[in-house]
């Protein structure tokens, strides 16, 4: 078994009665390693190794000092896919794509973009990493599929979408008017701060909950991404928002200060067997000068309240410290949000941690020594955005 990082190598036992077994390995780049395996054994992998590298694996068996001759068979591991395909600066009939590269030596990327039964391919040199797909159709979604090759194998194929700008929106300011575009499936966008084409932003709309129309700013679900980070990533935003992602204290700004759109906030809460959710029929981020400032408004759902607590307070990370505790709230509960004195909600605290309010907390579900594996924080206008917020309650 190949992988692009391991190789599991197996051989037939020898009939000596023998102490060990010998398996070591050189690339073709020069790097070697040696290990012993068991003498009832007969498989073992080779881990850590490089994408797209060819190995030369020897074994032999070993009684004290003596030794066998060795076997040898070589393997090539795969090559490692490309990552984070986004769509970006979309026409009416072009888009641009970027990806992260491969590890691996490769010749080419390839990529394949279809829609409506329409296929076209091109080929993209070793060292790029955006290709610009002309010559599409306004209005219509296309499916995109990129991977890179070297002589006649190939990486696994990643795949995103891309919706050509139609004419009842052609810069899209959120995701609900990405859906009335057309576009009804989850996925990453690109939608334009205040529907100026200058201004693109990528960013995940979820299409289906409650509606869709939902930019997603805030998901946890592996672990993978470390969200104890400094201010200037905060405001920035870090991830990827196909993933784990936090999408960045200057665009929520941008989001909910810089048009007459009034927002609501929804957070979603899973674990393996209950899945919960937070309602605030107000939500908006103020600017740097104000330290990003919360507001939210009434609440309703059936995770518990425990955005209020957090209402008109600033942010504060580990090195930015806003809130009134005598101590930083982001280095005492290893996160990063609108702390007071200090928490209800930790949403970017410690993954999998279940220290007091040092991991994922939603104190009204589940209190401060539970670490949420799921969440999800999102926001969408208001469904009559231009109307004045009325009777909403004083916030202490």
């Amino acid at each position: 078994q190949v992988t692009e990082g391991a190789i599991t190598v197996s051989w037939n036992k020898v009939q000596a009665s023998i102490d060990r077994y010998r398996v070591s390995y050189i690339s073709a780049d020069g790097d070697t390693e040696e290990r012993e395996v068991e003498e009832d054994k007969n498989v073992t992998t080779l881990a850590g190794l490089k994408p797209g590298v060819e190995y030369v694996i020897y074994v032999r068996a070993e009684k004290g000092k003596q030794q066998s001759k060795r076997a040898s068979t070589e393997a090539v591991t795969e090559i490692d896919s490309p990552a984070h395909l986004m769509s970006d600066q979309v026409t009416e009939d072009t888009a641009t794509i970027s990806w992260d590269r491969v590890q691996a030596p490769i010749d080419r990327y390839m990529v394949n973009y279809t829609s409506d039964g329409d296929t076209e391919e091109i080929e993209v040199e070793k060292n790029e990493t955006t290709a610009r797909l002309t010559g599409l159709k306004p209005g219509v979604e296309y499916v995109i599929f990129l991977w890179a090759e070297k002589g006649t194998r190939q990486s696994k194929r990643i795949r995103a979408e891309a919706m050509t700008v139609s004419s009842l929106y052609p810069y899209p300011a959120d995701c609900s008017q990405m859906q009335q575009n057309g576009n009804t499936s989850s996925s990453v966008y690109t939608i334009y701060l205040n529907g100026d084409g200058s201004r693109p932003m990528q960013v995940y709309c979820d299409m289906t909950t409650d509606g869709g129309r939902w930019i997603v700013f805030q998901r946890r679900s592996t672990g993978e991404v470390d969200f104890y980070q400094c201010w200037k990533n905060y405001v920035e935003g870090f991830g990827g928002p196909a993933g784990e992602f936090w999408l960045g204290l200057d665009k929520l700004h941008n989001l909910t200060s810089s048009s007459p759109l009034r927002y609501e906030l929804r957070v979603d809460l899973r674990t393996a067997s209950k899945s919960v959710y937070a309602l605030c029929d107000f939500f908006q981020v103020a600017s740097s000068r104000d330290r990003y400032r919360l507001s939210v408004g009434n609440y309703r759902g059936n995770a518990g309240d425990a955005m209020t607590y957090h209402n008109g307070w600033k942010f504060t990370t580990w090195d930015r410290d806003n809130d009134v505790a005598l101590g930083n709230c982001a280095l005492t509960h290893h996160g990063a949000w609108w702390y007071k004195n200090c928490h209800l909600a930790n949403l970017n605290g410690k993954y999998g941690e279940s220290k007091h309010s040092e991991g994922v907390n939603w104190e009204p579900w589940k209190g401060h020594e539970f670490s949420i594996p799921f969440t999800e924080m999102k926001i969408r206008p208001q469904s009559s955005s231009n109307e004045p917020i009325l009777g909403r309650k004083k916030r202490s």
